[in-house]
């Protein structure tokens, strides 16, 4: 089977709200599966559209369950594992958590560690999207259409300030490596209506969230290297010890460090040494 994983920048005007778009494809006969693949949860969330008719298959229940043809995912705190079988090609709009709130006006809370089909999310509007990609041959000409439907809702996003959208990106900038007593005095909130408002919008608390944030630049950060040293990783990204980050890393990725960064078989979340890939 033969595989391969791009990531694009958005345009400009999206930046704030998108972190990237992704594609993964595979060409197989078909009945060849692909290498099992594990979607570590990384404090974003993923609108996914299978481009042609043949799905992916995700593992719930140690049962393998056919994906819905377009689907939202919320964020989550646990991996999941989900494979190809034979030729299919996946699309992904990556989002920052504060976007659904800020361009379509919806909190998140209930799909915190779930997934559910687009339409039941947002509406049959989003049916004409999953129509306007299904078989494009390029890439750029979904991306062209994906990005026309997101631009749409721009007018959507208020000029107030809002103090859970600015904790939100706060706790990015700082890699996780930022105590919630800190954010809450830093946005004049008390602590406690810091992780209402969380919990409220986006289905979980700040200290999680940011837990969640240091793990993925841990995981981003060793992915860099071809020697990773554990005790650096450790020190760089605020664990107390070695100890402490394999615990973290293994309650978020059901694995240890060594397993996951050995693992041959991962492409999904890793282009090249990171470097996304620009339009043509």
């Amino acid at each position: 089977m033969n595989t391969s994983y791009q990531e694009f920048k958005p345009s400009q005007a999206l930046q704030p709200y998108v972190e990237c778009y992704w594609l993964h494809q595979f060409e197989a006969s078909t009945s060849a599966e692909s290498p099992i693949q594990r979607c570590l949860p990384f404090g974003a969330l993923e609108l996914i559209l299978h481009l042609d008719d043949n799905r992916a298959y995700a593992l719930f229940d140690n049962l393998w369950q056919k994906l819905p043809q377009a689907f939202f995912v919320g964020l989550y705190r646990g991996t999941v594992h989900w494979k190809a079988v034979g030729t299919g090609r996946k699309f992904g709009i990556r989002l920052k958590p504060e976007s659904i709130p800020q361009l379509f006006k919806m909190p998140i809370a209930s799909l915190f560690n779930q997934f559910t089909d687009l339409e039941t999310f947002f509406g049959r509007e989003i049916n004409h999207l999953i129509d306007n990609v299904h078989s494009l041959p390029d890439t750029n000409a979904v991306i062209n259409v994906v990005e026309t439907f997101l631009l749409m809702h721009l007018r959507n996003v208020s000029t107030e300030r809002n103090y859970l959208f600015e904790a939100t990106r706060l706790i990015r900038q700082a890699k996780g490596n930022l105590s919630i007593e800190a954010l809450s005095e830093h946005l004049y909130v008390s602590k406690r209506q810091l992780e209402r408002s969380f919990k409220d919008n986006y289905g979980t608390t700040p200290k999680l969230y940011q837990r969640i944030i240091r793990f993925r630049n841990a995981y981003e950060s060793f992915e860099q290297t071809t020697t990773p040293n554990w005790l650096d990783v450790s020190y760089n990204f605020g664990y107390s010890d070695q100890a402490h980050f394999i615990r973290d890393f293994k309650e978020f990725s059901n694995d240890v460090p060594t397993l996951v960064f050995q693992d041959s078989g991962q492409y999904f979340r890793r282009p090249d040494r990171k470097r996304l890939s620009a339009r043509a």
